[in-house]
């Protein structure tokens, strides 16, 4: 039997040595997306916590201000120094300046070199031989990957600035333990809080416990003792943090590359089932001589399985190569943002690859299925006479087949209604699936009653015949137009998703860049020098609106909410917020107003006239929200607070950014005016046009991978409707024959099949564009609010789809000329010879 079942599998592979490769191709393009998603991520988040263990060590219990801009006074630190189960805590100043003449901030840190040789080894300073002295006499200690940037030596005198702060030093040696991709400087934390603060303070605390310690049951015990504004975070809480941050972006690409997968499985079902059709007279001979119907299944099944092997170890190479090409390309989070600047090293293990092997070949497995089973049922004397003949469906399965189409619509409907699961969308993404085998299953219904009325009007024999064949949908065309169904559909649903979004960006530009110019200090404040030059006469601008950006944590395990601070009125937010429902006058009393990002109220389930207390300026604020606005700039939430409320409730405002209005006709002057400024603090400028541009190249950039598997899919499509129109001509060469004995010229033959598979085509591509218009809304409405949190309009781009589907018609056209020429390309009498 292994000798037999060998031979059965070489002759297949020999025999449709095209059928067999493009289904190789297909399981290893599905493999090899998925298996690269996985590289890269798992390459990128393995990166960032390295990048975070040598920043922060290895700590305990992290102590730090909610707010990121307020700080833990040195009494508590003192104080929690003080406890028993307490090793040590290292004191740690964190702030962002900027290197003269360099235009980007890099990270200062701050430490105490005595408790961070216990807690944070690898940031310990390696004082140089060119310098004398030791880190007490206030040098700075740069990076290896850092000091490469600067092309400084050491003992180069250097100047550390953040707004009006600046700190003329040296540089004293570097920092060996750091890695490759690590920008930081390291100071004596005395001559950091000196030069930028803040004062009696530090940005955190990092605690190593006795050995005899329960780090959680320490952990909570001291939370309960913390004021409201500060919070003591567990060292997984980051690492958690960055995994939330991608999560939904990572889950999102890989039910995509699941999706090219079953494309791909798809393609091998269409292969073996025209496969088992062809060899259903040799298989149907083998049973007579005693080979039974189960050894019959098997021998099919291992077929597949014999595609998906291979496949499937083409696709881990083919992923791993893919993999490094994306990392360069796009960075560690396949132009998310979530890693910017980001290409980490990337890693293969053994386990990973060996799912993505075993789901390679339970896809192989899963498309050889149905024709295994085809393969046991087929009647063997039937088969021995007139070759493959599916035996027409029962009334119960008939009156099945039209009722299932409208049970699945109503199952896919309602799992659009449920909540995410796991903060994830996974009911979505199950209703997307039977969007698809919805689709599958209307295919035969609508080539029944569309073409059966066709069919009994007086045509040109080569239409009628093309369409009786259509009409009666035979078991290849059903395969052939599902195949255009699953790869139409994703394409369509893509593009009207990406679409949607893209417009939607586009609207919320205009509604958020009401200046004509705006000038950045990427987080750093803007010195008074700046601002008090844009109050005189002779500035260029009619009007300046500065704003300040800081960061809370309300959940440690989540990501960081944005907290903007603006010139917003009170009275009248809508001017300056672009909200998405109504917006609610503060009570009476003098209460805080908040509004919150759209996301914010989707994370954290608060709703427009809750009062909520933050953790802002050192202690516990009341406020009031007064509406939801949107933002798809912040993912994970953002709260935005007048100038006024927050000076108000005791802040110190400084601004970040600036908003500027030239006055009319100085436009050019005002850039002018600015360039000093931007020259010697390294701001930068840029007009409302500019900004736009850039947003939505960005906005491209993070669906370049979604844009491949688009074409994947519909490339898969294409392969699948040629070879299963070329193997359905194959199986109809002795009806051809006799068509040509009757007087059918060849041209006559190769225009019926032609139209053939051109109305098959039409078939998949109008079921597909349905289909891709209901996965569209589904992604649009719930993946993209469940996931990323943002609504939006749902936008059909009727031109890019009309277009497309032009197109792939086209292509189906040169498919089918393809198989037309195989189904003449035998002379007649020869055709009707052998099959006699």
């Amino acid at each position: 039997m292994t000798t037999l079942a060998w031979w059965l599998i070489r002759a297949q592979f020999r025999t449709r040595r095209a059928a067999t490769l493009l289904s190789m191709l297909a399981i290893a393009l599905g493999v090899a997306l998925g298996y690269a998603i996985h590289l890269i991520n798992d390459a990128a988040l393995a990166d960032f916590a390295r990048a975070m263990q040598t920043v922060q060590g290895d700590p305990d219990a992290l102590l730090a201000a909610r707010n990121s801009a307020g700080s833990v006074p040195l009494e508590t630190i003192n104080d929690i120094a003080r406890d028993p189960a307490v090793l040590v805590i290292a004191p740690v100043i964190e702030t962002r300046v900027r290197i003269e003449p360099a235009r980007t901030p890099v990270r200062l840190i701050g430490l105490d070199v005595f408790s961070a040789a216990a807690v944070m080894p690898k940031l310990l300073p390696r004082q140089s031989d060119r310098i004398a002295g030791s880190l007490f006499d206030g040098g700075v200690y740069v990076s290896p990957a850092l000091l490469g940037q600067l092309g400084l030596p050491a003992g180069a005198a250097v100047t550390l600035r953040r707004g009006d702060q600046h700190w003329a030093t040296t540089i004293a040696g570097d920092l060996p333990g750091t890695g490759p991709d690590d920008l930081l400087l390291v100071a004596d934390i005395a001559w950091v809080q000196e030069h930028f603060g803040p004062a009696n303070a530090v940005s955190e605390g990092r605690v190593r416990l006795a050995p005899a310690t329960d780090p959680a049951s320490w952990r909570a015990a001291l939370a309960e003792r913390l004021p409201t504004d500060l919070l003591l975070r567990a060292p997984d809480d980051e690492s958690a943090r960055v995994s939330n941050l991608s999560r939904a972006y990572r889950v999102n690409l890989n039910v995509l590359a699941l999706v090219a997968l079953l494309t791909g499985a798809f393609l091998v079902f269409a292969t073996q089932l025209t496969a088992v059709a062809q060899r259903s007279t040799q298989f149907a001979l083998l049973g007579v001589l005693g080979l039974s119907p189960r050894l019959r299944l098997l021998q099919v099944l291992l077929e597949g399985l014999a595609i998906g092997v291979p496949g499937s170890l083409l696709g881990l190479t083919l992923g791993y190569a893919l993999a490094l090409a994306f990392t360069q390309l796009l960075g560690g989070d396949l132009g998310g943002g979530y890693f910017a600047g980001s290409a980490p090293r990337i890693v293969p293990q053994m386990l990973p690859a060996l799912i993505f092997l075993a789901l390679g070949c339970t896809a192989s497995l899963a498309g050889a299925l149905y024709p295994a089973h085809l393969n046991r049922v087929q009647p063997l004397a039937q088969a021995l006479k007139i070759g493959f003949a599916q035996r027409p469906p029962a009334d119960d399965a008939r009156r099945v087949r039209r009722l299932l189409p409208v049970l699945l619509v109503l199952a896919a409907v309602a799992l659009t209604q449920l909540p995410p699961l796991f903060e994830l969308p996974l009911a979505g993404y199950t209703a997307i699936a039977l969007v698809l085998v919805i689709g599958i299953a209307s295919a035969p219904l609508l080539t029944q009653n569309v073409f059966g009325g066709f069919a009994r009007r007086s045509l040109p024999a080569p239409q009628r015949i093309a369409i009786q064949n259509v009409a009666q949908a035979p078991l290849m065309a059903q395969v052939a137009a599902s195949g255009l169904i699953v790869s139409f559909a994703l394409t369509a649903s893509m593009v009207i998703m990406v679409s949607s979004f893209r417009v939607a960006v586009d609207h919320w530009l205009d509604e958020v860049l009401p200046a004509p110019l705006y000038l950045r200090s990427k987080s750093t404040p803007l010195p008074q020098e700046l601002l008090a030059a844009l109050t005189r006469p002779d500035a260029p601008f009619a009007r300046v609106e500065p704003s300040a950006q800081a960061s809370l944590t309300i959940d440690p395990q989540r990501p960081n909410v944005a907290l903007l601070v603006r010139e917003i009125e009170r009275s009248h937010p809508e001017a300056r917020l672009p909200f998405t429902g109504p917006v609610l006058a503060p009570p009476v009393g003098g209460i805080a107003v908040v509004w919150i990002s759209e996301a914010l109220h989707e994370i954290y389930r608060i709703t427009p006239g809750q009062t909520l207390r933050l953790p802002l300026l050192g202690r516990a604020i009341e406020v009031f929200v007064g509406g939801v606005w949107r933002d798809y700039s912040r993912q994970f939430g953002a709260i935005a607070i007048s100038r006024d409320d927050y000076q108000r409730l005791g802040g110190d405002f400084q601004p970040t950014d600036l908003a500027l209005w030239p006055r009319p006709g100085q436009e050019a002057a005002a850039i002018a005016w600015l360039a000093p400024y931007t020259g010697q603090y390294g701001f930068e400028v840029a007009d409302a046009a500019e900004i736009r541009r850039l947003s939505l190249s960005i906005f491209d950039k993070s669906f370049a991978v979604t844009y491949a598997l688009e074409a994947a899919a519909m490339l898969i499509g294409l392969f699948g409707l040629a070879v299963t129109l070329a193997a359905s001509v194959c199986l109809r060469e002795r009806e051809l024959a006799t068509l040509g004995a009757l007087g059918f010229s060849r041209r006559m033959l190769s225009r019926a099949v032609m139209l053939e598979g051109a109305l098959i085509a039409a078939v998949g591509l109008l079921i597909g564009l349905a289909c891709g218009i209901a996965i569209g809304t589904i992604l649009t409405q719930v993946i993209n609010p469940q996931a990323f949190h943002w609504r939006m309009s749902l936008h059909i781009p009727w031109p890019a789809l009309l277009a497309g589907a032009g197109a792939t018609l086209a292509a189906a056209v040169l498919a089918s000329h393809f198989a037309a020429r195989q189904a003449t390309r035998l002379p007649v009498a020869q055709v009707l010879a052998s099959a006699q």
